[in-house]
């Protein structure tokens, strides 16, 4: 990510304001909580200064993170929402408080919101809207949602950017980067693990989601995906009073999916909405390669006079290719057939080293007496709590998922979480393959084969078409050749010629390393042979001195040599470059 003078003069004034907030909640959550008596001692004097109730119980530490998290602003608020995505790695104290952070942000004035419609839209929302409420139904970390109606009477919810939050998000994201490049100057593990690399991800794909032009395409190609799926839906996008800040979408009634007594109140089959959640994950997964990233329950809604599933915000997607959908098909029939072997192998071909040497015999043997527990010892594990000690399992021997498979395992753990909460007798090990079967079926046709192939024949013609010229003129060369009896090849020697500059270039290194040695050591024994004999004269004197001269001379170039060249290494500068 680029940063210009202005983004790191904001990304000073912003460190002062992360550090003030940092230093008012650390002192408490490293402190206070951390040492009971501290603690108690600190409550006393609240009370005796302040005049603080006795009855007021202590704020919990995960409240008071979540406090900090919100307080800090959206980078940080997004960072609790990934982090409390991952439930089976979190205390559920923490997963409830943290939670919080989807839903539970203070919005911002609706006058802001009226200028933020006007700078996009060039209109306020009363003249572009039949009815717009100012108050909004839902703030998140990085906009609000607030209802409308559009003239013909249709329903829509209208979701505004909150102002100048790009440039403090990119401001965090630089603060970020700047502590990863000077933790991994002193940590091999954050080396080894590629933080910079992580938190550039990470920045990315924030900024990324800033842009609403992309969650409204996002929307617009999941939609037509799901299209096969009875009762999986995406919000439609109103692109004419859409743009990069401003998204209209149509308004979904309905309530989370993890609200299971209103669907229980409303007669809804729970097995069947479990079914549908299901299909559509790995439709979106497996199939299409094109998915939701984020599929947690307050993302997916539930309407409760059809029973329709909707997903809500588009803004984070992953893509995957056929080799990494067919990796995770592979992973889902060897958890069905209880192939552990074939698990840790999956595994292993999907991630990535990030250690020079990988011990696959400890790595082999440790997951199956791992994960061999899960399955022959009587427990009732999840695919969820399988998968995340398995991805612990990788780490410890150095390895990873690349992001885009790292989002996909996610989501397809949140399926699982959504359908097992509604039907637990069903679940992804239960059904998973079964359906990817059928979907499979239903893709593979006869005429979708020939469709593909016509396409395929399509781009190798446009590519074929595009070369005849050369092709033409190439043929007519190889004619004339043919004529005069000789055919002319040309090598394209540039490449070696490299390889020969350097090789010259170490040759000579050699040819004077060599004659600096011959003069140090010469130099080095004349002179202990004229001294140790006591030769007299002006000849030998002469002899004598030239001899030192040599030797001095051999050793100042020496040292010359060697510390250009260490100067070189150390700023980076290759060998062959010498």
């Amino acid at each position: 990510m680029k940063r210009t003078t202005l983004d790191k003069f904001r990304e000073n004034l912003r460190l002062q304001q992360v550090y003030n907030v940092l230093i008012r909640y650390g002192w408490d959550i490293t402190v206070y909580d951390r040492w009971d008596f501290v603690g108690d001692f600190h409550r006393i004097m609240q009370r005796w200064i302040w005049g603080v109730p006795k009855d007021i119980a202590p704020i919990p530490t995960p409240v008071k993170v979540r406090m900090m998290l919100e307080e800090l602003g959206p980078t940080y608020v997004k960072m609790g929402q990934i982090v409390s995505s991952q439930s089976s790695a979190i205390p559920p104290d923490w997963e409830v408080e943290l939670d919080k952070l989807q839903s539970s942000v203070p919005p911002f004035p609706a006058s802001q919101v009226r200028e933020v419609i006007f700078e996009e839209l060039k209109a306020y929302p009363e003249d572009l809207y039949a009815t717009f409420e100012p108050e909004p139904f839902a703030a998140a970390s990085t906009a609000q949602v607030h209802r409308a109606t559009l003239p013909d009477g249709t329903a829509v919810a209208v979701k505004v950017q909150r102002p100048y939050i790009f440039n403090q998000m990119k401001a965090d994201i630089g603060i970020m980067q700047n502590a990863s490049r000077v933790v991994a100057a002193r940590s091999e593990m954050a080396r080894s693990i590629d933080l910079e690399g992580m938190l550039e991800e990470f920045g990315s794909s924030v900024l990324r989601e800033l842009n609403y032009n992309g969650e409204a395409y996002n929307a617009m190609r999941l939609e037509k995906n799901l299209s096969a799926i009875p009762g999986a839906h995406v919000p439609k996008v109103y692109t004419q009073l859409s743009t990069s800040k401003v998204l209209t979408l149509e308004f979904i009634q309905g309530v989370k999916i993890s609200n299971i007594e209103a669907i229980e109140a409303a007669g809804l089959d729970r097995n069947v909405l479990a079914s549908t959640a299901m299909r559509a994950l790995i439709k979106m997964l497996m199939i299409d390669g094109f998915f939701h990233a984020d599929p947690h329950p307050g993302n997916v809604l539930v309407n409760l006079q059809t029973g329709d599933l909707t997903f809500l915000d588009t803004g984070m997607v992953g893509e995957l290719d056929l080799q990494q959908r067919l990796n995770l098909i592979q992973l889902l029939i060897a958890l069905r057939q209880v192939d552990i072997q074939g698990m840790a192998q999956i595994l292993k071909n999907m991630s990535v080293p990030f250690v020079k040497q990988v011990d696959e015999k400890g790595y082999y043997r440790e997951f199956e007496r791992t994960i061999g527990r899960f399955f022959y010892a009587g427990t009732s594990a999840g695919f969820g709590e399988i998968v995340t000690t398995s991805l612990n399992l990788l780490r410890e021997y150095g390895m990873r998922l690349n992001p885009n498979l790292t989002m996909a395992v996610k989501a397809l753990m949140q399926a699982e979480a959504i359908a097992t909460a509604l039907a637990p007798e069903g679940g992804m090990m239960a059904e998973g393959v079964q359906i990817i079967q059928e979907q499979a079926m239903q893709v593979v046709t006869a005429d979708r084969v020939i469709d593909e192939a016509r396409k395929q024949a399509l781009l190798f013609g446009r590519e074929f078409v595009k070369n005849l010229p050369d092709l033409s003129i190439a043929s007519v060369k190889w004619l004339n050749q043919y004529k005069k009896g000789r055919f002319e090849v040309t090598v394209d020697t540039s490449e070696l010629s490299k390889e020969v500059d350097k090789l010259g270039n170490f040759g000579r290194q050699i040819v004077i390393s060599i004659l600096l040695v011959g003069m140090l050591i010469g130099s080095s024994i004349a002179t202990a042979a004229i001294a140790f004999a006591g030769a007299q004269g002006e000849l030998w004197g002469f002899i004598y001195d030239l001899a030192y001269i040599g030797f001095v001379l051999a050793m100042i170039l020496t040292a010359f040599i060697v510390l250009r060249l260490l100067w070189r290494w150390m700023r980076g500068y290759g060998f062959e470059k010498d």
